[in-house]
């Protein structure tokens, strides 16, 4: 037996970076993400390990139908966990507007179902009174056949039974209440609501798609031959890392060459050589220059970065990814300087179409709000300034503007089974004038372009995702920097979300779609409920995101490379800084993107021996 415990955290009302210098002006609302369901487990019901980094796991979605300019983000108080009748689990909670009661659920407990408490669909409402409540409690009641609930209100303990959680039925005062909320230590600022049994094997689930991923050992290396075959040192295997949630990585190893020169081949026996795992080390930060929103694309034989920039068009290039550290920074397109002044030429992207370099970009003039995506062609060598052709301005099918009451930024392509796509993010004002703006959420599309002139669009502009839950509504209501990660046939679409000022609360999401389903569709992009990459993630590391993703050219792993804010001692944010990291497939088949050094490779296993067996011809 095992459980699962539900809760949200306590903290400061409003974030504080650290040191008061940082992010001056700018104030983002810690119940955003606190108050949000987190879960933790145990196989012992005395410790308990929390998911995600101890971070939500089930945030509400927000109201776009509210006046509200954005609309209206929703938060939990009170959560509770329960089985429903079929064996399924339940969540029940109180929602509210961000800090404040929601006037639409007044007296209402809100539901949530799930059947493995990794992924949940909002179940609806049930309405216990006229006036506000809390902390609302349910079980199955097998003997009445209903579900009974509690919930205070004032003073008093309420209770009631529901037969499927339309109507409250018997309602009445408690004279003492039957359930209560855990009593548990060691979360760091949790406030609980309650524990409940589950299954080891719903415990190891819950453990493999939320639950932090690291080395826990290596597979027994042994290899069988027969005498007189001497195998090529360069092919000896490689070590099988195993994870905690029961995936598998292969990493090379330097194996001693001179105890394998010294075995004799020709000889029947058992031998043992030694060797260390090989691990590739990028360290954090990649650059000591500030950089933003970092992309890596490759052409030719070398390695293109750019990122965002203010009037130019800047790469590093090299013929190695390390190599990209100390490279210079080289404009290969600059702005003309007008009376505009253009100044925002944003998260700068290198992609290959039919051979040809192009660079997905922004011109804006020195205001943020005056942004639009525009397309570059190379018409010859990239890292020459004279065969880079003018910004062109991303069209719609018709030649109109892509977004003429906004602004259109980090437009990214990929394509998918021959057809060619662009992805960007899209925000449109609903008040814009020379001193004030009032923006709605910035949002992500989707539409097919023509492959030979990639600023042209071949279809309308499809909206997959708004900024859905509070963690990517943290302070700015933002989502943005798509960017595809390919796996087989499984396409995962990286979102940035939340604060784009306070840069320490940027954070990472995650879109799952197959390479099969129409792209074109918003129902065929799956948006994963929870952050995968936060300040949380990784110490020392806060607001990672806008990522680009390349091959190791090696090992054939998957990398990202990302930026985030460093802090110094004093606790000041030094900007943002590019890092890289190995991309690790977990056992779920979905990007764990928190895989460190240190969870990657335990010290205790980068010691690894071959057993070589060779034996007589005669017995193989």
């Amino acid at each position: 037996m095992a459980y699962a415990v539900v809760y949200t955290r306590k903290g400061e009302e409003y974030y504080n970076s650290g040191n008061s210098e940082n992010y001056k002006g700018l104030a983002a609302k810690n119940c955003d993400v606190y108050d949000a369901v987190h879960i933790a487990v145990s196989y012992d019901g005395k410790t308990f390990i929390p998911m995600r980094n101890n971070t939500g796991i089930l945030f509400p979605k927000a109201d776009f139908s509210e006046a509200a300019v954005g609309g209206v983000t929703k938060t939990l108080w009170d959560p509770w966990a329960f089985r429903y009748e079929d064996g399924s689990f339940g969540i029940c909670a109180v929602r509210r507007n961000e800090n404040a009661p929601d006037p639409k659920t007044t007296g209402c407990m809100m539901l949530f179902q799930s059947e493995d408490l990794i992924r949940f669909r909002e179940a609806g409402f049930l309405k216990l009174s006229e006036d506000e409540i809390r902390y609302p409690r349910c079980i199955w009641d097998e003997k009445r056949t209903a579900y009974y609930i509690e919930w205070e209100m004032g003073n008093d303990t309420y209770r009631c039974y529901t037969k499927d959680f339309s109507v409250a039925e018997d309602v009445s005062i408690c004279d003492e209440a039957l359930l209560r909320a855990a009593d548990i230590a060691g979360i760091e600022d949790a406030v609980f609501g309650n524990m409940i049994e589950i299954r080891e094997e719903e415990a190891r689930k819950i453990e493999r798609y939320l639950g932090e991923i690291k080395n826990i050992g290596v597979k027994e290396l042994r290899l069988d031959i027969a005498a007189g075959n001497k195998p090529e040192f360069e092919k000896l295997p490689k070590a099988a890392c195993l994870y905690s949630d029961g995936s598998v990585h292969e990493k090379p190893v330097c194996w001693d060459k001179n105890a394998f020169d010294s075995i004799d081949f020709t000889k029947p026996g058992e031998y043992e050589i030694v060797g260390e795992v090989y691990q590739k080390h990028y360290p954090f930060p990649f650059l000591k220059a500030d950089m933003s929103d970092p992309c890596i694309c490759r052409y030719n034989g070398k390695y293109f970065l750019s990122a965002s920039g203010q009037r130019s068009v800047t790469f590093r290039i090299s013929n190695t990814l390390e190599g990209l550290a100390l490279a210079e920074p080289v404009n290969v397109y600059t702005m003309p300087e007008d009376d505009k002044i253009h100044a925002n030429m944003w998260a700068q992207e290198m992609h290959i179409i039919r051979g040809i370099p192009y660079v997905f970009t922004t011109v804006g003039e020195r205001e943020w709000y005056t942004v639009r995506s525009h397309v570059l062609r190379c018409n010859g060598n990239p890292e020459n300034p004279s065969d880079w052709e003018e910004p062109r301005l991303v069209l719609r099918p018709d030649g109109t503007e892509l977004q003429p009451e906004g602004i259109s930024l980090d437009m990214t392509y990929f394509c998918i089974n021959e057809i060619h796509y662009v992805m960007w993010s899209d925000r449109k004002f609903k008040v814009r004038s020379e001193k004030y703006v009032v923006a709605d959420t910035a949002d992500i599309y989707i539409a097919t372009i023509d492959p030979d002139r990639p600023w042209q669009l071949t279809s309308k502009p499809v909206c997959i995702l708004r900024p859905m839950y509070g963690w990517d509504r943290y302070e700015t209501l933002v989502d943005e920097g798509p960017y595809l990660l390919k796996h087989g046939t499984d396409l995962f679409v990286t979102i940035s979300g939340s604060s784009t000022g306070l840069a320490d609360l940027y954070c990472l999401g995650l879109l799952h779609a197959k390479e099969t389903d129409n792209l074109l569709l918003p129902e065929s992009w799956d948006w994963l409920p929870y952050p995968v990459l936060t300040k949380e993630s990784v110490k020392g590391e806060y607001g990672p995101g806008h990522n680009c993703f390349i091959k190791e050219p090696e090992s054939g792993d998957d990398l990202l490379v990302y930026h985030a804010v460093p802090h110094d001692i004093n606790g000041k944010a030094m900007g943002r800084r590019m890092g890289i990291r190995r991309v690790h497939w977990a056992a779920s088949g979905y990007p764990y993107l928190e895989m460190t050094e240190e969870r990657d490779l335990a010290p205790e296993f980068k010691k690894v021996k071959l057993r070589i067996g060779i034996r007589d011809k005669k017995e193989m």
